[in-house]
């Protein structure tokens, strides 16, 4: 019984990303990120602009989400219905990693603050530690291998430009780019394979 009810919260789980949609609405989010991660650079002289970009990229966030939503109700729904999976809030274990992970990422910035350590330059080691821990979360959900390989290749792809030279927001921004990019691909591939699977369901309905 309770690996049945695995098994349906599983299946709920992986229904949230079978359009392609999260993963096209996560690359506009990167997208967004190294738009902003770009300007910080551009106008890093500039007073009150980290927190004015930030508030943007925050509202920014919350438009894509809701748009999606928007965009599942009349394109995911009507082919394959509803199927709502438990919310972040909902899962404890999983609230309880993300805040365990963010008070461990807080206590190390506030750490380098402290003792006067330079961390502008390890920026894109940062992102590309919470971009692999969000993938990490994701892929352990949903078992999807995909995001376990670009979780591994974020962290790889921040040490390296952080070694490289380029350093500080435009690192950051490379890799949220870059990022990006492979998130548009799979939610391309993803939304390909879902219309078109769903296609003949759709036609038959029709028939009927």
């Amino acid at each position: 019984m309770d690996n049945n009810l695995k098994a349906s919260g599983q299946r709920a789980v992986q229904y949230w990303f079978k359009d392609g949609l999260a993963e096209l609405g996560g690359g506009v989010m990167c997208l967004i990120l190294a738009v902003y991660f770009g300007l910080q650079q551009i106008l890093q002289s500039s007073q009150g602009s980290f927190a004015i970009f930030f508030l943007l990229v925050f509202v920014a966030a919350f438009g894509i989400r809701k748009v999606m939503l928007w965009y599942r109700e009349r394109s995911t729904y009507p082919r394959t219905g509803f199927v709502s999976a438990k919310s972040g809030l909902e899962n404890h274990w999983l609230l309880g990693v993300s805040i365990l992970f963010t008070l461990l990422l807080l206590g190390f910035m506030l750490y380098t603050i402290i003792r006067g350590i330079q961390t502008v330059v390890w920026i894109p080691v940062l992102c590309g530690v919470i971009f692999a821990f969000i993938c990490t979360m994701v892929g352990y959900q949903t078992k999807l291998v995909r995001f376990y390989y670009l979780g591994a290749f974020c962290l790889f792809l921040g040490i390296v430009l952080a070694l490289s030279g380029l350093g500080d927001f435009w690192g950051a921004a490379v890799l949220s780019l870059v990022t990006s990019l492979i998130l548009f691909a799979y939610g391309i591939i993803t939304r390909w394979a879902y219309i078109h699977q769903t296609k003949t369901i759709t036609e038959n309905a029709d028939e009927r």
